[in-house]
Formats: structure tokens, sequence, C-alpha cells
């Protein structure tokens, strides 16, 4: 069956960024409207820093990419929530899926991922490069070439529901005098070495420059 991949996925991030406004205090401030395409941030007391990024190009390049990130505060060892889209007009050409070790690799809330991706059977496994390997967990969903309604409809409710567990349960293993920092840094380091970041932006017209300012302050920041 045909599905309308490009509404969909529009209506899976309106999705997303309403679960993360039910739980936002908005203390947190990243200069959203820096850059001329969407980013949303989001912070509260269970987690540090949320991010939705959409780059609709749906018009100029028949694209539409939708990245998010939640980041555990620093004392805490919870996994860094990943997921990203990257939809064409006819199919999603990757979808990556993952709770990614920041400071504990057999927390709890990973051994729940795992329970829940080993048996997902449109998973189309994709060739991660070493930059990947460095830092996804191997429970990773990397799945190509989604271009159908029933694998579409599994991979939102699969995003959704790890979303939803993820809310749950993060900031419960915060602990005094703790500090993962070096952990999440580690993360947004091998984030960074992924070229197709920028260079699928630059071939949007975005300057090179200007893109590379962005991943390195607001899509994957490092702190000391």
């Amino acid at each position: 069956m045909t599905v309308d991949l490009w509404n969909r996925t529009a209506q899976l991030a309106e999705k997303i960024e309403y679960a993360l406004s039910l739980t936002d205090n908005r203390a947190l401030s990243n200069n959203e409207e820096q850059y001329n395409w969407h980013n949303k941030f989001y912070h509260c007391n269970r987690y540090r820093r949320a991010h939705v990024e959409i780059v609709d190009n749906r018009a100029s390049h028949k694209l539409y990419i939708l990245h998010c990130t939640i980041f555990p505060h620093y004392n805490d060892p919870s996994p860094i929530w990943g997921f990203d889209i990257v939809c064409g007009q006819s199919k999603i050409t990757g979808a990556f899926l993952d709770f990614s070790n920041a400071g504990d690799p057999d927390h709890s809330m990973m051994k729940w991922f795992s329970k829940q991706t080993k048996d997902i059977a449109w998973n189309k496994p994709r060739n991660l490069p070493e930059w990947a390997k460095q830092i996804f967990s191997p429970a990773m969903v990397a799945a190509g070439n989604i271009n159908t309604e029933e694998e579409f409809d599994a991979l939102e409710t699969l995003a959704l529901r790890s979303l939803h567990y993820y809310l749950a349960n993060v900031g419960y293993t915060q602990e005094s005098g703790m500090d993962y920092h070096m952990a999440q840094n580690r993360y947004c380091y091998y984030q960074k070495q992924n070229p197709h970041v920028v260079n699928s932006m630059v071939s949007m017209g975005v300057p090179e420059d200007t893109m590379k300012q962005f991943v390195s302050e607001l899509l994957f920041p490092e702190t000391i």
C-alpha cells in the first residue's frame, strides 16, 4: 500500500514535539531563530537538552529531514535518545533510532530498548561507518528503503513508544556528585565526524561555514 511519506513524517514530527512540550519548562535558550530552518529546544529537571530539527525542502529538493536528540543531565548515566528520518518523495532512504550509551552501557533503559528492537521484521540493516560504530548501541535501528504504509506504521509506533518510555524514565538515575559529560561529549564528537550532515545542507544552498557553525554550536555541542 502506498503512503504519503512526507505528510506522515511531518505529522510524526508534530507528535514528537507535542510529547516534549508536555515536559518542558522553557528554561533553555538556544537561539532557535538563528537559522532559517526549524529548530526547537526543550529542557526539564529530568533531562538536560532535547532538540528537534526539521529541514522541510519538499518543494525545492524533494526532501524532508527530521532529526531529534534528548540528552540526560550530566549527573545521569541514562542513554541519549536519537531519532532521524531522511525522507524523499517515494521512500525513506534512512531511518535511525537508538538509545546510545552516555555513561552506563548496562543501563536499564538500554536493556529495555534492546528488547524492543531484537525482532523487528521491517528493519533493513545498513552498513554503519566507523564513526557510527563508536557510539551507537548494538540494538540500533538503521533501516532504509521504507516505502509502505505497514513499514511506516511500525517505524512510527517504535519511535513514539521509545520516546514515551524515555521521557517517563530518564532522570531517575541521577547521582549527586557524578559527572558523565565526557561520555556525552564523546557522542557529540563522533556525530560530528559524519560528513553527510554538512554536505547535504550545503547541497541545498546553506553556506558551508554556516552549517559547520550550526553543527558545532547547536546540533552536537561539546562542553568543557
